[in-house]
């Protein structure tokens, strides 16, 4: 079994966690939202001997993609979203960019399919379409490491914003309620703020049983 390490950090003009997630054994490196503040995510891959693989992105608002564009070209990477998404990524109106003051658009690369199977750094993750925060968000299910990257849909004890362009609320208790089929014991990393557990959400999360 891969031996993967999580680090995080916290970026950007909105604190939003871009997480590193890398195979202890190969040095191979998955970036997930990558925010902005290319060189902060550079110094972390160079301080650790990292290399990066792949760029995921759990949904397509300006403040999880800010660095996509750097890291591409400087590693040509590519970058991966569900197809749902792919609008978003590209439109400056609905990423909230323009909303921000810096209207900028990427172009994702490849896209994922619900319940996708995924074979990265040495494990298989498992792709949730979880619409609600936005129409494509995604997480990301790593089941033999019990690890859940849940960008804007769950975080602890509250769930993302359904109210900006795409958003849904019905839609976004649903992917909630579809995520506490995951097992009490997985770690749940969530786009901005602290992680917590699935087990802790299904007692504690408000959403969960409306």
């Amino acid at each position: 079994m891969a031996v993967l390490t999580v680090d995080c950090l916290e970026l950007g003009q909105l604190p939003t966690n871009t997480y590193l997630v890398m195979n202890t054994e190969t040095k191979e490196c998955l970036i997930i939202d990558p925010s902005d503040g290319v060189e902060n995510i550079v110094s972390w891959l160079d301080d650790h001997q990292a290399k990066p693989v792949s760029i995921w992105l759990t949904h397509g608002h300006d403040d999880h993609m800010g660095s996509v564009s750097d890291l591409k070209r400087k590693y040509g990477l590519l970058c991966y979203v569900s197809k749902e998404e792919e609008e978003f990524c590209e439109s400056i109106y609905y990423n909230l960019s323009s909303m921000f003051g810096h209207p900028r658009a990427i172009e994702p690369d490849l896209f994922f399919l619900d319940r996708q199977k995924v074979k990265v750094l040495g494990t298989e993750a498992t792709v949730l379409l979880t619409p609600g925060h936005t129409v494509g968000s995604t997480c990301y299910y790593f089941p033999q490491e019990k690890l859940l990257f849940s960008g804007d849909t769950l975080f602890e004890e509250s769930v993302g914003r359904s109210d900006f362009p795409g958003g849904n609320t019905l839609s976004l208790i649903a992917s909630v309620k579809r995520l506490m089929t995951l097992p009490d014991d997985v770690t749940v990393l969530p786009g901005h703020g602290g992680r917590t557990s699935i087990g802790h959400e299904r007692k504690y999360n408000p959403y969960v049983n409306r």
